[in-house]
């Protein structure tokens, strides 16, 4: 009985009310991109929208009531089990195939994507390794095991393929090794071959928009950057070992944009990766979605066009306008209003969540909170930016609104871990 008044009281009613308004609101937009398919698989799905919601709003209860420590002494087990459900996915006769990818299974009737608990396994499983153990830099076998944790799921989902999800991981993972023990000058130099592949591919992609030969001249960003990076490397004196990883790392993500672009991709493929930069190359295409997405966030102007009013997810113009894109069905109904709202709800959560972070001591639990938000907030820029044509169109959902099943049983564990972050000092 104590025990419970204590939860109550520790409960983070602010972030709890501001996750559930967001699920509410994307029900209703759900609703509003697919009112008008009166047959077929659209027909009639805002209900199993309104189920699923139900049932996350059930799991955050649940894992609410669930003492942290038996949630860190479950954490390997969680991520075993996420593994298996990723075998089984791109295992032969075994996954759901759609849109050329193995992506989900068939679990009592229920179409179930695996990937998306991964985030959780994974998520789980670094955070009790990383609590149990730091990661440093110049501690190299403090890296094998967490290298290794992503490594496994990252393959598998790149398998099937999916990745948008696999850089979720990815994205996850290094604010959870900074929290651990990486400095910012640590973190730099693991993304910075990340960061030379970006340069070397944006004069790639610019040169073939443009119909232009690409020149030396173009390589200037690039070689700027490496100068900063060697820079960096002399005046902190890094090991002999830190300075050839992060050198033969830039060199090589340098080298292999270059290569597979002008050598492996064909040029179908070159108008895929570039479309988000110019969607007007191919307007029919690669480019179609961003197009018709831009054209209707911009059509609802300041206050929108109102709810059941847009013409461009009423016609169907808007491709996955009840998934990846429903920011965009969001944006031409109530224009730059509705989403300021929305944009900020979304910031007042992951602010919260942040704040969680220093209310709580415990070491796995902290880990924890950071990787949650680091989900929350990847996917939610990732795929406002995707609807804006500011990122290339990746597949990745925007949290509570986005329709899905998998997807928001597994935002709602994600909300359930951060409420629980308040009370868990006091169950370890």
């Amino acid at each position: 009985m104590i025990d419970d008044l204590r939860r109550k009281r520790s409960l983070d009613f602010f972030l709890f009310l501001t996750a559930l308004t967001l699920w509410v609101i994307g029900i209703f937009l759900v609703y509003s991109a697919t009112y008008i398919h009166e047959s077929g698989p659209l027909a009639g799905i805002y209900k199993q929208q309104i189920l699923w919601v139900v049932m996350a709003l059930l799991i955050v209860v649940l894992i609410i009531s669930i003492p942290a420590r038996y949630i860190s002494k479950g954490a390997y087990i969680f991520y075993g089990m996420s593994l298996v459900l990723l075998v089984l996915a791109i295992a032969s006769g075994s996954g759901v195939t759609a849109k050329g990818a193995e992506r989900w299974i068939m679990v009592g009737g229920f179409k179930i994507q695996p990937s998306e608990f991964a985030k959780v396994g994974l998520l789980l499983a670094l955070a009790k390794r990383l609590s149990e153990k730091p990661v440093l830099l110049y501690d190299l076998p403090t890296l094998i095991v967490p290298v290794l944790l992503i490594l496994v799921p990252f393959a598998l989902v790149l398998k099937q393929p999916d990745l948008g999800t696999a850089m979720v991981f990815c994205v996850m993972a290094l604010p959870m090794f900074y929290w651990s023990k990486l400095t910012l000058l640590d973190v730099f130099y693991v993304v910075s071959p990340l960061i030379s592949l970006l340069l070397s591919a944006i004069p790639l992609l610019l040169a073939f928009n443009t119909g232009e030969s690409w020149g030396v001249f173009e390589a200037v960003p690039w070689g700027l950057f490496f100068i900063v990076v060697i820079v960096l490397l002399y005046i902190f004196r890094a090991p002999l070992y830190i300075w050839i990883g992060v050198i033969a790392g830039n060199i090589a993500t340098a080298t292999v944009t270059t290569v597979v672009w002008g050598s492996v991709l064909k040029d179908y493929q070159k108008m895929r990766i570039t479309s988000f930069m110019n969607p007007q190359a191919d307007p029919f295409g690669s480019g179609y979605q961003v197009i018709q997405s831009k054209v209707a966030i911009g059509s609802g102007h300041i206050f929108g066009k109102g709810y059941l009013q847009g013409t461009q997810s009423r016609l169907s113009f808007l491709p996955e306008q009840h998934t990846d894109f429903i920011f965009s069905v969001l944006g031409e109904q109530f224009g730059l209003v509705g989403c300021t709202v929305v944009i900020l709800l979304f910031a007042m959560l992951i602010v919260r969540g942040l704040l969680v972070t220093y209310s709580c001591r415990n070491r796995f639990i902290n880990l924890t909170a950071i990787g949650c938000i680091a989900i929350l907030g990847f996917h939610t820029f990732v795929n406002i930016a995707m609807t804006l044509g500011m990122t290339p169109v990746t597949g990745i959902p925007l949290p509570f609104l986005s329709y899905g099943g998998s997807f928001t049983m597994t935002v709602a564990i994600l909300v359930g871990l951060l409420l629980n972050a308040r009370v868990a000092d006091q169950d370890f």
